[in-house]
């Protein structure tokens, strides 16, 4: 089968490799959407996330759907022709974490597209029954791949404990920070000050109800919030831009004993925060480590229009043509969103 190959830093190629071959608890997907997500983005420019280190040829690639086309000896429930969104973290069960309903951060996860383990820029891939979920025929396969997007931002709003009429700031947005921008309108959130450095960007979300944007490029963020909420601060600060800058200005905009989402993923190893703006306000501050327990209602949301994923396809590629995607995606050129591989 066909698959792009991450062979080195910024090194990818369509290369020929052998199909994988199902286990008797597992299906094997004929992949027909590959979202780009950007966590590829960091291992495709750094090699690496944290201590997570690509070592030899990889396959990246984890917000995927496709169609089912075979089963193992175990699987039921589970028919061949079933179009199907795929939840990329197989936990291992057994771990206190895991056992407490939190697999999420379960240290021995196997990940789609997280050294060791491969993922899903590929014609064919194999995964646990367990963890492959049906969509309707009325879900395109591009917004099948979306869910594992969106339910980043639902699970941050539900993490946040958001209440219907908070004020609310969202720092940064990329894919993420508008997933969270349509979690939070769903869940109730009422003024909501978003920031980034791309005019397009903050075009694209200016047709949301209540949405005051900010070009962090060209005015203090910090300056305008506050001045806006009368010195306040916002209730919830959901941090989805991964910079030293957006981390320092959560802590300022959030209210006193308001609360900070941490979701980007920063380039750094360490970083800097004003501890005493933190202590003397008392703040709440939570990392979202990926999702869990919301696939389905994803899928359910999107299905019943609750949330819509459509508006943030912005770029299709063909496998072919993954670098021009990753080079889109990497300089935030051309209005882009999402970029879907279509395999």
């Amino acid at each position: 089968m066909k698959a792009a190959v991450l062979h080195g830093i910024k090194n990818i190629r369509i290369d020929e490799i052998k199909k994988p071959v199902i286990g008797p608890d597992e299906v094997l997907i004929k992949v027909k959407c590959v979202g780009v997500c950007g966590s590829d983005l960091h291992y495709y420019l750094n090699g690496r996330i944290g201590n997570q280190v690509v070592k030899g040829p990889h396959i990246l690639g984890h917000e995927v759907s496709g169609e089912i086309v075979e089963v193992g000896s175990n699987v039921t429930n589970i028919n061949i022709g079933m179009r199907v969104a795929v939840e990329p973290g197989i936990p291992c069960g057994e771990c206190e974490y895991c056992k407490t309903g939190r697999y999420n951060i379960c240290p021995y996860i196997k990940f789609l597209a997280t050294p060791p383990t491969n993922g899903g820029y590929c014609e064919y891939l194999t995964w646990h029954k367990d963890f492959i979920h049906s969509i309707p025929d009325s879900m395109s396969y591009a917004e099948g791949a979306l869910v594992e997007t969106m339910v980043v931002g639902l699970y941050a709003v539900e993490l946040s404990e958001l209440k219907l009429g908070d004020n609310i700031a969202i720092l940064g947005c990329g894919p993420i920070g508008v997933v969270t921008l349509k979690s939070a309108i769903a869940s109730g959130a009422n003024r909501i000050f978003v920031t980034d450095l791309i005019d397009d960007r903050l075009k694209f979300v200016r047709k949301y109800s209540n949405v005051v944007t900010i070009n962090a490029s060209r005015e203090n963020p910090v300056d305008i919030i506050n001045r806006l909420t009368d010195g306040r601060g916002v209730d919830i600060v959901f941090e989805a831009a991964s910079s030293i800058d957006t981390l320092r200005q959560a802590t300022e905009i959030v209210r006193i004993g308001g609360k900070v989402i941490w979701i980007g993923i920063p380039p750094e190893d360490y970083v800097s925060i004003n501890a005493h703006i933190v202590r003397r306000k008392e703040l709440v501050i939570k990392c979202v480590r990926r999702f869990k327990h919301n696939y389905r209602k994803c899928i359910s949301l999107i299905e019943s229009g609750i949330i819509s994923v459509k508006d943030m396809v912005t770029h299709e590629f063909k496998l072919e043509d993954i670098v021009k995607a990753f080079s889109i995606v990497e300089t935030r050129s051309d209005g882009v969103i999402k970029a879907i591989i279509n395999i």
